[in-house]
């Protein structure tokens, strides 16, 4: 019911833009948006089909600085549905990210800090290749929790790399058939998965010219036990202010996880999304 909420909320907002504001040790901002797309034909020469696309989301942070204390939070949600001629409604985008990080001044620009990452998704996900559709993920399966102690730098508010020796890795996969299938790394039936290792976390973002925001972000993680290979995250957001009412945002990630095969070949491969949307926009 709570992840529910949270994408109501998403809606009502029907574009927000939210820029920094400093409220004594604390600053914060972000960007909310709702985008929509529609085709409609009839009698069309040219074809084509009917097509409806909606598509929200949510790019917020929260940072806390106090002499050498810092606290950084950020939050990261999206969902999109599409529907297409006399195909039913489908989800085209679909994800839900929690950063924390609390740290501590150390010498010049470096810090130590500990690390908190949640990942998961709102809805479940199909194969709509086979007959009938195959339920593939769902809110929870795959969850993931990274927990890491290590060092920070970061020059300024645009840059930073955290460099962690000792990183914990939770795949969860709360989902009987899911589980049971032993999708995402953990073994038959079991709901869990961990894995020690190392992890560089670094992101960087600037404001390129007025009213257009870029921020990437790029994860890497190894467990010990398997040092040969490399999970990947990166992501990619550009949110983009057109005029006093029309915004854009161009959202990608690209995402190489080795525990994740593919069930026809049995081979992790590389996955890219992107996101290309415009909609109403609201200054505040």
């Amino acid at each position: 019911m709570k992840r529910w909420m949270v994408l109501l909320c998403i809606g009502c907002s029907t574009g927000l833009w939210a820029q920094d504001t400093t409220s004594g040790p604390w600053k914060r901002g972000g960007a909310v948006g709702l985008n929509f797309s529609q085709v409609g034909l009839k009698n069309w020469s040219g074809g084509g089909e009917n097509s409806l696309a909606l598509n929200g989301l949510a790019a917020l942070f929260a940072n806390y600085k106090v002499n050498k204390l810092s606290w950084d939070n950020s939050l990261e949600l999206g969902y999109g549905i599409v529907k297409q001629g006399d195909v039913g409604v489908r989800k085209s985008d679909d994800k839900m990210v929690f950063t924390s990080k609390f740290g501590r001044d150390a010498i010049g620009h470096w810090s130590y800090n500990g690390f908190v990452d949640f990942r998961t998704q709102f809805a479940p996900g199909y194969d709509y290749s086979k007959t009938p559709r195959a339920r593939i993920s769902e809110f929870m399966a795959p969850g993931y929790v990274t927990m890491a102690i290590g060092a920070q730098y970061k020059p300024d508010d645009h840059f930073f790399m955290l460099v962690s020796p000792v990183t914990g890795k939770l795949t969860f996969v709360l989902d009987e058939a899911l589980s049971d299938a032993g999708a995402f790394g953990a073994d038959s039936g079991k709901s869990s998965r961990s894995e020690l290792g190392w992890l560089i976390n670094s992101g960087y973002k600037r404001t390129l010219m007025e009213g257009i925001d870029f921020e990437t972000k790029l994860n890497l993680f190894s467990g010990y036990k398997d040092m040969k290979h490399v999970d990947v995250i990166w992501d990619n957001q550009l949110l983009m202010k057109v005029n006093k009412y029309i915004s854009a945002s161009f959202v990608s990630q690209l995402v190489y996880d080795n525990d994740v095969k593919d069930p026809d070949d049995g081979k992790a491969k590389v996955q890219f999304k992107e996101v290309l949307s415009a909609g109403l926009l609201y200054k505040f």
